[in-house]
């Protein structure tokens, strides 16, 4: 076979150009040039070192992370090998970081079955963050896809969000226990804090390969809780509980620690926490006010009426209908045809049709709303832009009545808009209009900085469904002070609810994430609204039910006060060596002194 030859780095090499590619190599030989690109960036990933560069930062959706969140998710992934707390105070994006760690483990393809186990309140919030944030489609354990399944949906479904409060019960439980997971994540850790629970029995019984556990308290009353949540991570790492007691608890005061460098060094190794004080995240100002308005007196009436409906028929329900009972009476509170639907659905459930009827014709007559009229007072007086928010249908459609009325733009945002529906109505509110009506449904997963004033027309009882209405706006990146106006009806349970948290705990000044930890010291087995409408249904009366509320009062803020106390213990335990931004910075200035040493 002829050819020239040519030299090559001194060597003679010949080349014939008899040969022919097309006759020596068959089609079925050569892809498409879309999985060879495919795979020349496959190749690519699997050539990066270690954890130096993430990935998920260029695939990650409306997340711009800080320094000391970049810093975390490294320290996480390569040092902690995947296995560590995170632990930043509130407020400094814990969910950010897990969420960027999870989604880097997956490009990589280390990652396939991810657990998400979170506290009932949060299982919708983590569902929107990983799909708004990181593209991640997962199922949780309430919807109707996965409850159809049985105990068969913990197998096949690899993606799945679940209140651990669900998970740790029979026959979940069982079902969990047989599975294995690459990723487990677990938010709100502290609520695991006793080794003794069956919340922690489970998390310890679960087969993973990789655990993050989050929260912004890893230490509340003793340290025998650190070592708990520390053993759930990585078992033995602090020794067993006597010798740990014996090495680092003082004496007579099982908070304070002993030994402090020698306990610092060992977490070091499990526990990433960043403050406030050395991060560089600032936050804006927040200020509130409540506007108390007085019912006329057909709206007083009916709202007394069907408070004692509420209260007679509370206590011998059923559950379901218990449920009922509650959204009626914060419907109630919102303005009156928001009753409407939940009374009609109530005929055939309680006694006293003609009640009933005649509370829906009540309310059909009373249309029109005092809020809604001191709502138009507020909008008028607002230069910028504004989201009202609202918890209910009727409502909304009475407030954008009103808006359209008194022609004030406004942009309606609620759970009836498909997503491309909504997109266009953020953006129209963005450019265009003045106001955006929003639902708590209809805004879910929306980040709206550019706006920096929110009217909540009526209440959640849940004290966090309120912080995440504000933290649509309050929330890292908002460059404004934030502004919060309350409308309350006077003498209404919203109107004691505000009094709680404003008066008492002053909770929209409160860094977003605060309450949730102040809550969580006031009854870890009681949510809020069920102690408010405890207090509402067991009264015999206002002054009781004033007394009551009073009490849940100086509980909260003997809540508050505790977790200040704490904090500073923390940092005391802590220090800033835990701090991402901190260490990075001694390393990198390590680095270079090392350099001019040389």
């Amino acid at each position: 076979m002829g050819g020239e030859v040519f030299q090559i780095a001194g060597i003679p090499v010949s080349f014939s150009s008899e040969i022919d590619l097309n006759t020596g190599i068959s089609a079925e030989t050569f892809k498409p040039y879309l999985i060879f690109r495919l795979n020349l960036e496959a190749h690519k990933l699997s050539l990066l070192p270690a954890f130096d560069t993430l990935l998920s930062l260029n695939l990650s959706r409306g997340i711009i992370p800080f320094e000391h969140q970049v810093n975390s998710v490294k320290k996480l992934l390569g040092r902690f090998r995947g296995r560590g707390m995170l632990c930043d105070e509130v407020g400094l994006g814990k969910t950010i970081e897990a969420s960027l760690a999870m989604l880097e483990l997956i490009t990589r393809g280390l990652i396939k079955r991810i657990l998400i186990l979170v506290p009932p309140s949060l299982v919708q919030q983590w569902k929107e963050e990983t799909f708004f944030k990181c593209n991640l489609e997962f199922v949780t354990s309430d919807e109707k896809e996965f409850r159809s399944q049985g105990s068969v949906a913990w197998r096949k479904f690899d993606r799945i969000i679940a209140s651990i409060h669900t998970a740790k019960k029979s026959p979940h439980a069982d079902a969990i226990q047989q599975e294995t997971f690459d990723l487990i994540i677990v938010d709100e850790a502290h609520h695991l804090k006793n080794a003794n629970t069956v919340g922690w029995k489970f998390l310890n019984s679960l087969k993973k390969k990789y655990i993050f556990l989050l929260t912004a308290t890893p230490v509340q009353n003793n340290l025998e809780e650190l070592f708990n949540l520390v053993t759930l991570v990585y078992p033995g790492e602090l020794g067993t509980l006597k010798s740990f007691k014996k090495q680092f608890v003082s004496a007579g005061d099982r908070l304070t620690p002993k030994n402090y460098e020698q306990l610092r060094s060992l977490l070091g190794e499990l526990i990433i926490r960043n403050r406030r004080a050395t991060s560089d995240v600032k936050f804006t100002k927040r200020y509130a006010k409540t506007i108390r308005i007085p019912l006329s007196k057909g709206e007083r009436e009916l709202y007394t009426s069907v408070s004692e409906l509420v209260r007679n028929q509370y206590a011998g329900s059923p559950q379901q209908v218990k449920m009922t009972l509650r959204i009626l009476q914060e419907e109630i509170g919102s303005i009156p045809p928001a009753a409407v639907s939940t009374l009609e659905g109530l005929r055939d459930k309680l006694p006293d049709n003609a009640v009933i009827a005649d509370l829906v014709s009540q309310c059909n007559r009373l249309a029109s709303s005092e809020k809604v009229r001191v709502l138009i007072d507020v909008i008028n007086k607002i230069p910028d832009k504004a989201i009202i928010f609202t918890k209910f249908r009727a409502s909304h459609s009475a407030i954008t009545t009103a808006l359209k009325k008194y022609d004030i733009s406004y942009s309606p945002l609620h759970g009836g808009l498909t997503r491309l529906e909504k997109e266009k109505s953020i953006k129209e509110f963005q450019h265009v209009s003045k106001v955006l009506v929003a639902t708590d449904v209809g805004s879910e997963g929306r980040n709206l900085q550019f706006c920096n004033h929110i009217i909540n027309f009526d209440l959640p009882w849940n004290p966090m469904k309120i912080e995440q209405r504000i933290g649509r706006i309050s929330r890292i990146g908002q460059e404004k002070e934030v502004h919060v106006t309350n409308l309350s009806a006077k003498d209404t349970i919203e109107d004691y609810i505000l009094y709680l948290l404003d008066a008492k705990i002053n909770m929209f000044e409160l860094v977003i994430g605060e309450i949730d930890v102040i809550l969580g010291r006031l009854d870890e087995e009681t949510d809020f609204e069920t102690l408010i409408m405890d207090a509402w249904t067991k009264s015999p009366d206002m002054k009781h039910f004033e007394n009551e509320i009073n009490q849940l009062g100086e509980d909260l803020l003997a809540a508050k006060q505790k977790y200040s106390t704490l904090k500073d213990t923390e940092d005391k335990i802590f220090g800033d060596e835990f701090n991402t931004t901190t260490a990075e910075k001694a390393i990198t200035e390590g680095s270079e002194d090392e350099h001019r040493d040389a």
